[in-house]
């Protein structure tokens, strides 16, 4: 328990004062939804407001298709066009992810300047994630399959929990590999899979922090945005909903640094062909 206690606050305060670490992945992600926001723009509504959002926020399940039908032009062949290229600028936020993730844990664990942990991270970490998108699918069908045995909501349920464990997975094998100066994808899925098991009571209570968290702002989000809409307000509340969500996604990342730091994880020595990791902040 006292262990447990350590890592909740020396995560909140390593998340806390290394704040400014979400903004380079924050602007990636806000001018990737601006390019995706064509349909809107053709609609004449707000640059930096996505109606969809607020749909989705209430229940709606046509937030999709009433976005894109809202432009006469947005529809057949210019629909397809705007999911492919959906598809592939997610395909580029992952690439980000991978990139500026290495840097935010580097500076977690004192390991390394952020672009230069960035630089030193990014290949195995993007292998990592190429493991961790097949992990998903895998666990999506599975959640939907074994969750079918109780209804709808079950098989939502039953992924959904499936998803945050490979969620966690992936938190800690990025902990690990800065950790341990390994590189390889599939050593550092073993070594968070290690990990998890000797402290699987730790980890899912965190998981389950981070969980509440994002659950307390999708609770709130609707509550403001309804009555703000896409006044300036609204546009403001949606971008500050957008930074607390990626707050509480590195949170959980600081949690896992130091929670592998506080459990006492080796450090191996590199490799005498790759540089160590001496340079701290």
């Amino acid at each position: 328990m006292e262990l447990f206690r350590q890592v909740l606050a020396r995560g909140l305060r390593g998340a806390l004062s290394h704040w400014r670490l979400l903004l380079p992945l924050y602007l990636v992600g806000l001018l990737i939804g601006l390019v995706q926001s064509w349909p809107v723009l053709a609609a004449g509504g707000a640059a930096l407001y996505n109606p969809a959002l607020d749909q989705l926020a209430a229940g709606g399940t046509d937030a999709l298709g009433d976005l894109l039908l809202s432009a006469p032009r947005a529809v057949g062949s210019a629909a397809t066009i705007w999911a492919i290229a959906a598809l592939l600028l997610t395909l580029l936020y992952s690439l980000a992810y991978n990139f500026l993730s290495g840097g935010i844990v580097s500076v977690y664990a004192g390991a390394a300047p952020f672009w230069e942990g960035c630089r030193r991270w990014f290949w195995s970490f993007t292998g990592l994630g190429a493991l961790l998108l097949i992990l998903a699918v895998f666990a999506a069908t599975l959640g939907w399959l074994l969750g079918g045995l109780a209804g709808q909501r079950g098989a939502g349920i039953g992924a959904l929990t499936l998803l945050q464990l490979v969620g966690a997975l992936g938190e800690y094998a990025r902990a690990q590999a800065v950790a341990r100066g390994r590189h390889n994808p599939a050593v550092l899925l073993g070594l968070a899979l290690g990990f998890i098991r000797r402290h699987w009571a730790g980890v899912l209570a965190l998981a389950l922090v981070g969980v509440l968290l994002h659950a307390a702002l999708a609770w709130l989000y609707p509550l403001v945005a309804g009555a703000l809409g896409g006044s300036p307000a609204g546009v403001l509340w949606q971008q500050v909903v957008a930074l607390s969500w990626l707050w509480v996604k590195l949170l959980r990342l600081a949690w896992a640094v130091s929670y592998v730091r506080a459990a006492g994880a080796p450090r191996e020595p590199a490799p005498a062909d790759e540089p160590g990791l001496a340079a701290a902040m």
